[in-house]
């Protein structure tokens, strides 16, 4: 891609007439670290009450502008990044959940041998943790290295972005993915125990 810069020289009238809200000269100053502030407020102060016309580009607009631009890019991404999540966690529950009803004939021929009910509703419990337990360790893996390695990469490139690396949407799911290893067996289990041991060994 090849780009042309073009210079041209206008009458003065013209530029007016074409470009009413800009100045015929710029003006480039470099401040110390220690007087961006009093600059920026000096700056305020006269186009305030000197020249409302007068543009001015400093750092603090060009700052706000980078905020207003990424601000809606950041609400989309916490939108996807919530959706995703939601599809994971009820992914994840329908997982535990057909485990545990396709598996009701298993549990009756166990409980008919001799499991008692609250043997039977730990080991389910247990198997939710376990599987909660697998799921996290590969999610919170996964997630270090493609943020860590894949997004730093992306963002090494541009200039104008500072990476910054989170892993708070996993670890707010991680509470409520727990959770969910312990209700959901309880509750397939009280849903299973509504139906006798000789009922459950008799469907197919």
């Amino acid at each position: 891609m090849t780009c042309i810069d073009l210079q041209y020289v206008i009458p003065s009238g013209t530029f007016r007439e074409l470009y009413p809200d800009n100045t015929l000269r710029k003006l480039y100053a470099n401040v110390e670290d220690g007087q961006v502030d009093a600059m920026q407020e000096m700056l305020d102060t006269y186009t305030a009450s000197v020249d409302r016309t007068l543009p001015v580009t400093s750092r603090q607009s060009m700052a706000q502008q980078y905020q207003e631009e990424t601000r809606s890019s950041a609400v989309m991404g916490n939108a996807i990044s919530i959706i995703i999540a939601l599809v994971g966690v009820l992914n994840f529950a329908n997982s535990m959940i057909t485990a545990i009803v396709s598996r009701r004939r298993e549990f009756a021929m166990i409980q008919s041998v001799g499991m008692t009910k609250r043997q039977l509703c730990r080991m389910l419990v247990y198997e939710g943790l376990y599987y909660a337990g697998l799921t996290l360790l590969v999610s919170w893996a996964v997630s270090a290295l493609a943020v860590g390695i894949g997004v730093r990469a992306v963002t090494a490139a541009d200039d104008f972005a500072t990476f910054h690396f989170t892993l708070l949407p996993l670890g707010i799911c991680t509470p409520l993915i727990l959770v969910l290893a312990v209700v959901i067996p309880y509750l397939c289990f009280r849903n299973l125990e509504k139906h006798s041991v000789v009922e459950r060994l008799r469907m197919e």
